[in-house]
C-alpha cells in the first residue's frame, strides 16, 4: 500500500522549569493511503503530543525536536519553515479536536468558520466558498444548513458542534485527517453517530485518518490498524484482530481487560484472557 505519512524515530522534549521532559521517545509508524490508524493509550502516554507534532502545533519556545523525521509529500515536516507549514496545515493535514466548544469561535457564525480555510487555501470567491461551506454542513448532517449557516456555536447541540468541527477539518479535502478523541465529550448515542459519519466521509473524500482514543470499543469500530502507546513510546502495532486477539505487550493486555462487555462475553476472547492469566 502507498504510504502517505511516515514518522521515523521521532523524539521530542519539553523544556520546563524543572528541566527537560522527554515526551516522545523514538516513535515510528506509517499511515497508508485510505486507512484508519488508531493510536491508543492512557492519558499522558504521548498520543496527542505525537499528532500535534505532526501538525507543528506545539509551542516552539518550550518544545524541541531532538531526533527523527515526519515525512509527508517528500518533505520532512520537522524542518519545514512555518510559512511552508501554514500551506499544509488545514489544507493537506487537518485536525479534529476533542472539545468542539474550544475549537469553535463563539463570536463568529459557524458558516464563516467553515468558509475560513476554504478562502485561505483555495482560490475561490466568497460566493463559491459559501456554497461549498453549506454543502459541507449538509454532508456532515446539519439539518436546514442554508438557514442555520448564520447561527452561532451556542445555538447547536454538542453533537452538531462536533459535526461542524468535522466540516471545517474537511473543508479542503485533506489527505490526512487527525481526530483527537472527537467523541469523548459526547454521549454514547451521539458518539455512535459521529463514528458512523467519519466512516462514511472517509469513503466519500478518500482521506487517511489517525484516530486518537483510549476507548478500545471505538477502535474495534473504526480502525484498520492500531498503535499502542505507553510512556512516550509505541510498544505495539498491528491490525485490529492482532491487537485484540493476539496482543504481545503486557501493557496491551492491561488495556484489554476492562474492555467493553460485548468483547468480554465472547468465548474465544475469554479463553485468551485465561490463557494469558490476566483475567
Amino acid at each position: 500500500m502507498e504510504k502517505i505519512l511516515q514518522v521515523k524515530d521521532l523524539e521530542l522534549s519539553f523544556h520546563t522549569f524543572a528541566g527537560e521532559v522527554k515526551a516522545i521517545r523514538g516513535v515510528s509508524f506509517d499511515l497508508n493511503k485510505g486507512e484508519t490508524l488508531a493510536i491508543v493509550g492512557e492519558s499522558g502516554s504521548g498520543k496527542s503530543v505525537t499528532t500535534k507534532s505532526i501538525m507543528r502545533l506545539l509551542p516552539e519556545s518550550s518544545s524541541e525536536f531532538k531526533n527523527g523525521q515526519i515525512l509527508f509529500n517528500n518533505n520532512d515536516l520537522t524542518k519545514l519553515p512555518e510559512k511552508e507549514m501554514q500551506k499544509i496545515r488545514g489544507k493537506e493535514i487537518s485536525m479534529i479536536f476533542q472539545d468542539p466548544m474550544t475549537s469553535l469561535n463563539p463570536t463568529m457564525p459557524i458558516g464563516k468558520q467553515v468558509m475560513e480555510p476554504i478562502l485561505k487555501h483555495q482560490k475561490v470567491g466568497k460566493a463559491k466558498a459559501k456554497e461549498v461551506a453549506i454543502d459541507l454542513l449538509k454532508m456532515v448532517g446539519i439539518p436546514n444548513a442554508e438557514n442555520r449557516y448564520k447561527m452561532y456555536p451556542h445555538q447547536f447541540s454538542g453533537g452538531q458542534r462536533q459535526r461542524i468541527v468535522i466540516a471545517i477539518a474537511l473543508a479542503c479535502n485533506p489527505k490526512v485527517l487527525i481526530a483527537d478523541e472527537p467523541t469523548t465529550a459526547l454521549d454514547v448515542t451521539i458518539q455512535a453517530q459521529i463514528l458512523e459519519l467519519m466512516k462514511d466521509i472517509q469513503k466519500k473524500v478518500d482521506t487517511s485518518i489517525i484516530f486518537i482514543t483510549h476507548d478500545l470499543g471505538v477502535v474495534a469500530n473504526v480502525a484498520d490498524r492500531v498503535a499502542v502507546m505507553y510512556g512516550g513510546r509505541i510498544v505495539e502495532v498491528g491490525t485490529v484482530d492482532e491487537i485484540f486477539y493476539n496482543p504481545q505487550h503486557p501493557y496491551t493486555w492491561g488495556l484489554l481487560v476492562p474492555c467493553h462487555r460485548w468483547i468480554l462475553k465472547r468465548k474465544d476472547f475469554m479463553q485468551f484472557l485465561v490463557h494469558r492469566r490476566i483475567y
